[in-house]
């Protein structure tokens, strides 16, 4: 397009040149030519820029509810594992506390099996998360990071609640029952669940 504004626009002058009564009167209309031609050019420039800014925002905002609606499912997500984890602790703990004679290995070994459950029905859940398809590139690396995080921590919750249901499993003795629990959860619990660096990446990636 360009060089066909281009061509017409060497015609036009040659046919002015050769139809105009005096070099000045030409010399004038190609001066309002050229401001006529740079303004057409600079206005068609700013016209570009104003649409691929829209385009750009229009993007960035869909870029933010696609993260946005993905971190809302998996917030939840994280609030059903805590709710576990919140649950095994509270049961060692509260088996800390009883003497022999309130003591209930039944009881105890039914609210573990329970949680356990409960617990593989979850790591199942972020097992299956997967990053947005629609989600930029590097958006999707640090989606990705957290996922592979989770996933890690979800697995070690679940394999300390199964060590300690199956320790729990009757008939068990109290003290060495508590003495037992007390190690898996020292040696088998996830260290904490952090993915502060990989939200605030994603966060400064799609701020507008």
């Amino acid at each position: 397009m360009i060089y066909l504004i281009l061509i017409a626009a060497v015609v036009t002058l040659a046919l002015l040149y050769k139809f105009s009564p005096t070099k000045k009167i030409f010399l004038i209309i190609c001066a309002v030519l050229l401001v006529v031609f740079v303004a057409s050019v600079l206005i068609s420039e700013q016209q570009r820029h104003e649409k691929l800014s829209r385009a750009q925002i229009e993007n960035l905002q869909a870029q933010q509810k696609i993260f946005g609606d993905w971190y809302a499912a998996y917030q939840k997500d994280i609030e059903r594992l805590d709710r576990n984890w919140q649950s095994y602790h509270n049961i060692i703990d509260g088996l800390k506390a009883i003497d022999a004679q309130n003591f209930n290995g039944e009881a105890l070994h039914m609210r573990l099996f329970d949680l356990e459950q409960e617990t593989i029905d979850e790591q199942l859940k972020i097992h299956m998360l997967a990053v947005p398809p629609q989600l930029g590139e590097e958006s999707r690396i640090h989606v990705e990071e957290i996922i592979r995080k989770t996933q890690r921590y979800v697995d070690a919750q679940t394999k300390t609640i199964i060590l300690s249901e199956k320790a729990a499993t009757p008939p068990a003795d109290l003290e060495n029952l508590k003495i037992q629990l007390n190690d898996i959860m020292i040696r088998e619990s996830p260290e904490g669940l952090f993915t502060a660096q990989e939200i605030s990446a994603i966060r400064s990636a799609l701020k507008d």
